[in-house]
């Protein structure tokens, strides 16, 4: 029989379109079946934990058998719940609860360890009842199992209704797409081609992806019917694993927080029974999470006495809660500690429980001790200390007047000996003058007597009288002149031995005080021989201590003459002055002798500190330098020397002293 291409494309077109919907019959089926499946052993793997939960505080105890009569009125309408039989056997596989349908009895292969396992629970589908079996922890550490089976009558009556209603709207679309397709062969075969495609997509569990549409007839509908369908299977598998990754990230978050917590928590049940211990309270108490669960904790070593956890608990009976109370407790090494215990009450399960934290507070309370301890001795050590401080004050103030008494007595002794080198050179320096006009005098006189001798022999001639004139102007000349000079030097001398003795401010000339004491020493600087420069501006008036000043040149001339020329041929001494911008006096004093090193610079002015110790040396010299300076002119000064190249003593003072 010859049929039209149209026909035979018509029924390929049919018999393809019957395959398509037979195939998402057959997937939808098969879909369903595994959603049901998995949503049952869900609903088991739920019902076994809510069981476990609920009946562990029996089986703990051992009160099991209580509940027989409850479970078995809780049972006995299979209309109140999916649960049709419970049945509780002890480690020997002997029941100890058993209610429900006896005529539907747990399956050997799930006995004998068999069936599906999800999450811990085994399930096996027979019939119309899903048989269920889960560990249970019974008293002593034993271990049970909950058996129990649940109907699937609801579940595959609603895959029925669901595959009904999917078989019903295929056929619904598989008859609108003939008769369509009877109407509109043109594209039929493109797009069914097209759908049979994404058919097979489907088919293979990708449902991510929708059926295209196109158009607005029947073959659009029934994609759309189709897509509706997938999107509603997909709906309901995402919500299932956003659900079960919602709890599982929630029971791993928590049991995260309680882990890793630094402080030692656990949790127990209103006796007081152990149900969990983080990884900090096994940590710090030595005590390991299988030793403590299930016991309480006057059932292991952890108080340091029975009175300790009396104590605690009569406080959370009293308060309801413990709010950082200390309680002694024992550590692993076998010695008493203390903690700081908190507790709050929680729900667990539906039941009361209880977690405390505890805070070890032993090194802490121990260091405290010991640093009151401590205080205690050094408060001790302080009160002796300071009586000890007291004593060697006084010994020392009184060292301290002693040595202010004896600095004065050599400050003097050295004043008067800087008298007494002045007076020689004075001394010294009157011979000439005096000499010369003594001198002049006596020469004087016996021209003036042999004078008269010519005068009385009336032999006088003009030429005599004029020669004896001439003669007694140069001795008068000359006897005047000496005298003059050795009033300078008197007055002088005078006017330095004035200001050193008495030490009084006034105004004076600095170029003039200079001058008046290098004249002092012109006999010993003759004998180096030693040149003296002086670089000061006249006029340079002080309102300060002239008697500090001579001092201090004194005590330099000496030094240089003393130190600096030694086993010199001869020698240069500069003294320079001038007045700087500040108001302030910068006088130096240099010389070109030996130098110091760096050892002698850094106790220079050190008292009695002398390199001719043994020769003559007090070690006064630099030091009486250094206190006129900073003390009595109010000024500074530094020293600038090295081995062969001379020394330089730079002074810097007001030009107004300060007041004392």
């Amino acid at each position: 029989m010859s049929l039209s291409l149209r026909a035979k494309f018509l029924m390929l077109s049919a018999v393809v379109q019957a395959l398509v919907v037979g195939l998402l019959i057959w997937n939808g089926l098969r879909l369903m079946n595994h959603a049901v499946n998995t949503n049952a052993e869900r609903v088991a793997q739920e019902y076994a934990v809510t069981l476990n939960l609920s009946l562990s505080p029996y089986a703990l105890s051992g009160r099991l058998p209580e509940l027989n009569s409850y479970l078995g009125e809780m049972l006995s309408d299979p209309d109140d719940s999916f649960l049709r039989y419970l049945t509780i056997l002890d480690e020997h596989e002997q029941p100890i609860i058993a209610v429900g349908r006896r005529d539907t009895p747990l399956p050997t292969l799930l006995r004998e360890g068999g069936g599906t396992s999800f999450k811990g629970v085994r399930t096996l589908l027979s019939a119309a009842t899903l048989h269920a079996r889960s560990p249970l922890l019974l008293a002593n550490n034993r271990i049970g199992s909950i058996n129990f089976g649940l109907t699937t009558k609801d579940l595959q009556r609603a895959r029925d209704e669901v595959l009904m209603q999917s078989v019903g709207i295929a056929l619904f679309g598989f008859a609108l797409g003939v008769l369509m397709f009877y109407v509109f062969t043109h594209g039929i075969g493109r797009r069914l081609q097209a759908l049979t495609g994404e058919a097979q997509q489907l088919a293979l569990g990708d449902y991510s992806r929708a059926l295209p549409v196109q158009g607005e007839d029947e073959i659009a509908i029934f994609t759309r019917t189709l897509n509706t369908m997938s999107a509603a299977l997909r709906e309901r598998i995402g919500q299932l694993e956003q659900s079960q990754q919602r709890l599982s990230e929630s029971e791993a978050r928590f049991k995260t927080l309680f882990e890793m917590a630094p402080l030692p928590l656990s949790v127990s049940d209103r006796d007081g029974r152990i149900v969990a211990a983080n990884r900090a309270l096994v940590h710090t108490f030595g005590k390991s999470a299988t030793s403590l669960i299930g016991k309480r904790s006057d059932e292991v070593p952890f108080w340091a006495s029975s009175l300790e956890r009396e104590r605690i608990w009569r406080m959370y009976r009293d308060d309801g809660a413990v709010h950082g109370a200390i309680a002694g407790v024992l550590l692993p090494d076998g010695s008493v500690g203390s903690v700081a215990i908190w507790s709050s009450s929680l729900t667990l399960d539906g039941n009361g429980a209880i977690i405390w934290a505890l805070l070890d507070l032993t090194e802490e309370l121990n260091a405290k001790r010991e640093l009151k301890d401590l205080n205690y001795s050094l408060e001790s050590r302080v009160r002796e200390r300071s009586a000890a401080l007291e004593r060697a004050n006084t010994d020392l103030s009184t060292a301290l007047d002693t040595l202010r008494h004896t600095q004065d007595e050599l400050l003097a002794s050295e004043k008067m000996a800087s008298l007494g080198s002045l007076v020689a050179g004075i001394a010294h320096e009157l011979n000439t003058p005096i000499g010369n006009s003594l001198l002049a005098s006596t020469a004087l006189r016996d021209r003036v007597q042999e004078f008269e001798r010519h005068v009385a022999a009336g032999a006088l001639r003009r030429s005599e009288l004029s020669a004896h004139l001439d003669e007694v102007r140069m001795a008068s000349e000359l006897i005047t002149g000496s005298l003059h000079k050795a009033a300078e030097l008197i007055s002088s001398f005078k006017q330095i031995a004035v200001d050193q003795t008495n030490d009084q401010r006034r105004g004076f000339d600095l170029l003039a005080a200079v001058q008046d004491t290098i004249a002092t020493y012109m006999p010993r600087l003759r004998r180096v021989p030693c040149e003296v420069v002086l670089q000061i501006p006249a006029g340079l008036v002080l309102d300060s201590y002239p008697g500090g000043v001579y001092q201090i040149l004194n005590n330099l001339i000496n030094n240089a003459l003393t130190h600096a020329f030694e086993k010199r041929q001869r020698g240069e001494i500069t003294v320079r002055a001038e007045e700087t911008a500040d108001g302030m006096i910068d006088l130096q004093f240099s010389d070109d002798g030996c130098g110091m090193t760096e050892e002698v610079q850094r106790r220079v002015f050190d008292p009695f500190f002398t390199t001719k110790m043994g020769q003559g040396g007090t070690g006064l010299g630099m030091n009486i330098v250094y206190n006129i300076v900073t003390g009595v002119l109010g000024g500074r000064i530094v020293i600038d020397s090295a081995p062969g190249a001379g020394t330089t003593i730079r002074m810097t003072f007001p030009r107004v002293a300060p007041q004392k």
